[in-house]
């Protein structure tokens, strides 16, 4: 035997763990302590009955609450409020003494949990919470009933699993249904969420500032940051991103940028891809090396005077988009030498140390700069310089960092021998999935090059001696990339087809598949078109009888035609009382008898042989219904 409220409250149990689990990542950790904390209290409540708390109080504290939160709410941290107040509401929920009515507002408020989850990321993941989460509700929602109606019910094995199934079985029903209202429901380009901020969801990659240092937590995180699809290629790859040219307090900082209208004079191999964004909450676009077209539909993107490509808005959810860019490493281009020469925020000594490296032309000079760095520095992202004096140090005593330190070590020794130079943060190197022919680029590719600009040219120079590139070598890849490499092919059909099916994808759809119906050219006699009604009907009139058969074996069919007939001869039933209390009703002695016959007769069948034989039934009913 099974306890029906027992099993509801692991069913709840279950939902709740599996929501707090979907926003656990960007939910302040207190609140997810206390929700675990108050999850465990209702367990052994439920169980002991140790404390009552009064249901009034409870509420008021929850609004109470909720008011705090939104005063003290902003655009950006709406979200993230209101998920924290959803938290507050399931706490007192599962505190409270619970009805029938609670049980399913804990459901709801579970889902809405859930649900809330794919406003920050649309990953698969998402997918798992909230196709398990609505699986788990419906048979919640079936067990509750049961509790409604007597807390303490219990069911045998078969009973218990015979409602188990039927509860999966309603949601698979509906699977169908949802995959063609996802196809056919109405879009819009309207983007319905983008207005709510993301303010304190974890960022990747880099933004319009960065310290030395900064990329160290970025260059350990194996989440991928974007794909392109493209050909293979046998080169290093830079993804350009954003240009740092301010250098203040051992911060690069990138200016205000300018809008331009003429693209930069590119030369090298031209290249076209796709490319799919992850969301990084900033508002630049990652372009293959030097990009010259960028075509984001609707989205409004535009070009910078530093080669940059940005975006109105900030980039908070999966986008894809096309380019043009040249493999180079260098491009054309006219600058203001004296704002990218400022030595203004260098120490004495690194401007001493810089005069060592002068010699006869710019070029020989960047040359011994980037050949001292990779002779003399080694690369790390343990242990690195930090304070105010971290690139006196890196360059001096401890001789070891990542490419943060050892770009901002060349741009600073450029500019202090009168070289224009500026940082470009980006990506660098991609693992290339054959099968799905894009290259995938983690959060860890994430890169610092230097530009030096050179004879009418920014020439990029990478110094940092650490071969990034191995991430392309996929026999010394970690276990823990090698696995998340192989589900990130599903990963990127899922933001293919699911995340990116948008208007245009469906207006594009109905259009083949309506060029299709027209462009069919088939001929079909009338014989052949009368065979084919003929086996439709057939088919069709196979069913209906095989529906009406099994309709025919249920006893409630039976019982269905019983009441009607009893109500035509003025019976008054009542569903609640048993067959031989509604029949006792009856005042005529004929029809009550005819009553008795059909009522011991489907005892017998429905409790003895199990089994409705329509043939007896429908014999007994007759009589009665001609009596």
């Amino acid at each position: 035997m099974v306890k029906v409220s027992d099993f509801v409250n692991y069913l709840i149990s279950f939902l709740v763990i599996l929501a707090l689990f979907s926003v656990i990542r960007y939910v302040n950790v207190l609140y997810s302590a206390i929700l675990i904390a108050v999850l465990i209290i209702f367990l052994f409540n439920e169980k002991l009955k140790f404390f009552k708390l009064n249901r009034k109080v409870l509420t008021f504290f929850a609004f109470l609450f909720s008011g705090i939160t939104l005063i003290n709410t902003n655009v950006n941290t709406f979200l993230l409020s209101l998920c924290h107040i959803i938290i507050v509401f399931i706490c007192i929920k599962l505190l409270e003494e619970k009805g029938y009515r609670d049980y399913m507002q804990l459901i709801i408020l579970t889902i809405f949990l859930t649900t809330a989850s794919g406003l920050f990321s649309l990953s698969m993941i998402y997918l798992v919470y909230i196709v398990v989460s609505v699986f788990v509700a419906n048979i919640a929602a079936i067990f509750i009933t049961f509790v409604n109606f007597k807390s303490d019910i219990e069911l045998e094995g078969s009973s218990f699993k015979q409602l188990l199934f039927k509860g999966l079985a309603i949601v698979l029903l509906a699977v169908p249904l949802a995959a063609i209202i996802f196809i056919v429901l109405p879009r819009t380009d309207y983007p319905l969420f983008n207005s709510i901020g993301y303010s304190n969801i974890s960022k990747s990659g880099f933004s319009s500032e960065i310290g030395l240092g900064d990329v160290n937590s970025i260059q350990e995180d194996n989440s991928i940051a974007f794909r392109v699809v493209m050909k293979k290629v046998n080169r290093p790859l830079y993804f350009r991103g954003v240009v740092f040219d301010v250098f203040e307090e051992n911060r690069w900082k990138s200016s205000v940028s300018k809008k331009v209208n003429r693209q930069k004079r590119l030369q090298g191999e031209r290249v076209e891809y796709q490319l799919y964004l992850e969301p990084h909450f900033e508002n630049f676009l990652i372009t293959l090396d030097y990009p010259l077209k960028v075509d984001v539909g609707t989205r409004g993107v535009f070009f910078t005077d530093k080669l940059e490509v940005k975006d109105r808005n900030l980039i908070n959810k999966k986008i894809k988009y096309t380019g043009v860019s040249y493999f180079a490493d260098k491009f054309k281009d006219e600058i203001d030498n004296k704002f990218y020469s400022d030595t203004a925020n260098v120490s004495q000594k690194v401007l001493k140390f810089a005069e060592s490296f002068k010699r006869e032309s710019n070029i020989e000079t960047a040359n011994a700069i980037i050949n001292y760095l990779k002779s003399k520095m080694s690369y790390s992202l343990q242990d690195l310089p930090t304070g105010s004096n971290s690139l006196e140090d890196f360059l001096f005593e401890v001789k070891k960092g990542n490419c943060e330190f050892f770009a901002s070590s060349m741009a600073v020794l450029l500019r202090a021998n009168h070289i224009p130079a500026r940082l470009v943060g980006g990506f660098k190197g991609g693992y290339y999935n054959e099968n799905g022919g894009y290259y995938a680029v983690a959060n860890k590719n994430a890169h610092v090059w230097v530009e030096a600009y050179i004879d009418g040219y920014w020439v990029r120079f990478d110094p940092t001696p650490a071969a990034i590139e191995q991430f392309t070598d996929k026999n010394i890849l970690p276990w823990s990339l090698k696995f998340r490499l192989y589900f990130d092919y599903i990963s990127y059909y899922w933001t293919k087809f699911v995340i990116n099916y948008d208007f245009q994808k469906q207006v594009s759809l109905f259009k083949n598949v309506s060029s299709s119906f027209k462009n069919m050219n088939v001929s079909i006699s009338k014989k052949i078109l009368a065979n084919m009604v003929l086996i439709i009907i057939g088919i069709g009139l196979s069913l209906y009888f095989i529906l009406y058969r099994r309709k025919k074996q249920q006893a409630d069919y039976y019982l269905d035609k019983f009441y009607k007939i009893l109500k035509k001869n003025g019976v008054d039933i009542d569903p609640k009382l048993s067959l031989l209390q509604n029949t006792r009703k009856i005042e005529n002695d004929d029809l009550r008898k005819k009553a008795n016959l059909f009522v011991n007769e489907f005892y017998r069948m429905k409790y003895r042989l199990n089994n409705m034989s329509w043939k007896n039934l429908n014999e007994v009913l007759n009589k009665l219904n001609n009596k």
